[in-house]
């Protein structure tokens, strides 16, 4: 938390003195949510003993280029070997010991038509060693790192020394912004990230759903800005004509459910008069034919003197393999592997009723 704090002020973090002997010099830093993957460029003539992260031994290092060998070794330090003359390899090794976090800002004008988004990445270096390198961050664990929303953002070349570091992520142009109510009445508690789709009967109908729709405002979204960047909170700030800072609401950012998304959401509070309503009116379980259907209505009310724009998110959470067959209003885009919105307006004191309908398949 206290680097959190940090980055939404996007104020420096402390750092420590580094360790001896010397710093390593590394080729190539990659920071996953899980690991990071350390490759490593060493001059070696004979046998040569490398510093490397605590709690890696030797039988953690592979050697990738140069033909030298890692013949033994402690905690944190290794020995590698190659043949007579010099030699330049390349190891590579993966340590738990470095942590990160993402925090941005959107900075709103008072009249509240454009923001401007901030964001840093805030590292703590617990290797025992200085780390450097062309870095890169990618917002997934290793072993899903090759997943098709998966994009790697480069960092640039980095030295971290052992401790805290932060590093800017985004500083990017003013966007258009604008007021939006959005239903959102599931969030992505339920989602089931796998191709095999759940078929439990009582999956998202068993427990009451929200009625709560939030004044939101959207943001626009620039792909070439945004492209990679890791999921994180965000903190939407009015700046006033004197430079004081207002928090208007709290969110995330870049989350798988919106990844795909063209807009950033950020809800302030309760819409006032306005109410939605999620109901299931069908679920088909084929099991011979490998796929389950539902069908959904989703009512808005709204009892406000004026129309109101409603951006209803739904989530389909049982599995990736879905797609919606059928949905009653022309304006729906897809968020994220397993969210889509669909827009609609209701008139002053009036009510819409949004029809959908979704078919899960999966293998033999």
């Amino acid at each position: 938390m206290r680097l959190l704090r940090a980055l939404f002020v996007l104020a420096a973090c402390g750092h420590g003195q580094p360790r001896k002997p010397a710093p390593v010099s590394g080729d190539e830093l990659t920071f996953y949510r899980d690991v990071t993957v350390v490759r490593q460029r060493i001059e070696l003539a004979g046998a040569t003993h490398v510093r490397v992260a605590e709690g890696v031994t030797a039988k953690d290092v592979r050697v990738l280029e140069g033909g030298g060998s890692v013949v033994s070794g402690v905690l944190g330090d290794v020995i590698i070997e190659a043949g007579p003359g010099h030699h330049s390899i390349v190891i590579s090794y993966t340590t738990t010991a470095v942590h990160w976090e993402a925090a941005y800002t959107l900075t709103a004008r008072a009249s509240r038509d454009r923001a401007v988004l901030a964001g840093a990445l805030a590292i703590r270096n617990a290797t025992g060693i200085p780390l450097h390198g062309a870095a890169h961050v990618v917002d997934a664990e290793l072993a899903t790192a090759t997943t098709p929303d998966v994009t790697p953002r480069d960092l640039g070349e980095l030295t971290l020394p052992s401790g805290d570091s932060r590093v800017p992520l985004v500083a990017g142009a003013p966007r258009r912004m604008h007021a939006v109510l959005v239903y959102d009445p599931i969030g992505t508690k339920l989602d089931n990230p796998s191709p095999v789709p759940l078929r439990d009967a009582s999956l998202g109908v068993a427990d009451p759903v929200a009625s709560r729709v939030s004044e939101s405002f959207e943001v626009d979204r620039d792909p070439r800005e945004t492209r990679g960047l890791p999921a994180g909170p965000v903190r939407l700030l009015e700046e006033h004509d004197d430079g004081s800072l207002r928090i208007l609401g709290e969110a995330r950012l870049f989350d798988a459910a919106t990844r795909r998304s063209d807009v950033d959401t950020i809800a302030i509070g309760t819409a006032e008069g306005v109410t939605g309503k999620r109901e299931r009116r069908e679920l088909t379980d084929e099991e011979t034919r490998h796929r389950l259907v539902e069908e959904f209505v989703i009512t808005i009310d709204n009892t406000r003197a004026r129309p109101v724009d409603v951006v209803v998110r739904e989530h389909l959470y049982r599995g990736l393999t879905w797609a919606v067959a059928y949905e009653s209003v022309p304006d729906v885009h897809q968020d994220g592997a397993q969210a889509f919105t669909m827009r609609t307006r209701v008139a002053a004191r009036g009510q819409v009723k949004i029809m959908y309908v979704v078919v899960y398949t999966w293998g033999t």
